[in-house]
């Protein structure tokens, strides 16, 4: 008997190319038949579509990304690595936040990482710092020590660098990648343990005028690249005059 949905002479680059051709003509209430049938090729190109749709201009439609979440969610239970992406990434675009604790909770690397994504975003700095402790869990750390820079908090930044190993520390000098003088007082905290950017921030400060701590304008002629000296001994950043 042949199967109703691949058939007998069906293989799975057919599958595939159906299931593209529906999603690329919208032939979406096909896709969803041939998904709910068992059609895996179908079920991808189905959320796919759904989402292209649900993030067409400025707001997202709701209730498609809804349904897309839906429709890839077996996928992403399957273990299928591009669906957890999608799933991790919608599930935080719809504020899931209890979703992803669960699939975070099980090792989910997209989960984690979107989590971590949102809670920052949501200013959740308790529960981050409660995800962070003891290095469990690396995303939530970054994200951490990102709100940390950015909100100026510069003696709790200053203390979690203070504590944590060196492997553990570079995660966390890595967690920004520039430097502003929104947050100068991180940006001093950063300079302190090596942070190149802000190490060339400050400098630019000191040849701005703008009046660094002796400790300061030492460290920045410790750090300045060979002919960046002025005769004075002040450092000079190309492009800072």
């Amino acid at each position: 008997m042949a199967d109703p949905v691949h058939g007998d002479n069906t293989d799975d680059a057919a599958r595939w190319w159906r299931a593209y051709q529906l999603a690329d003509s919208d032939q979406v209430d096909e896709l969803r038949r041939l998904a709910a049938a068992g059609d895996d090729h179908a079920r991808r190109q189905l959320a796919s579509w759904l989402s292209d749709r649900a993030y067409f201009g400025r707001l997202a439609d709701q209730a498609r990304l809804e349904e897309a979440i839906e429709v890839i969610r077996p996928l992403a239970d399957a273990g299928d690595d591009v669906a957890e992406l999608w799933l991790a990434r919608w599930l935080a675009d719809c504020d899931r936040l209890d979703e992803l604790r669960e699939r975070a909770g099980t090792g989910g690397y997209y989960a984690s990482r979107e989590l971590a994504r949102l809670l920052a975003g949501h200013d959740s700095l308790e529960e981050l710092r409660e995800r962070a402790a003891g290095g469990g869990d690396q995303d939530a750390l970054r994200a951490l020590a990102r709100r940390l820079i950015e909100r100026d908090m510069h003696e709790e930044l200053r203390k979690l660098l203070e504590a944590a190993d060196a492997d553990t520390r570079s995660l966390i000098l890595d967690a920004e990648g520039g430097a502003s003088s929104a947050w100068m007082n991180a940006v001093r905290v950063l300079a302190d343990f090596g942070h190149k950017a802000s190490l060339v921030h400050l400098a630019r400060t000191l040849v701005a005028g703008q009046g660094l701590t002796a400790a300061e304008m030492a460290c920045c002629r410790r750090c300045a690249p060979p002919g960046h000296q002025r005769p004075g001994g002040a450092t000079l950043i190309r492009g800072g005059r």
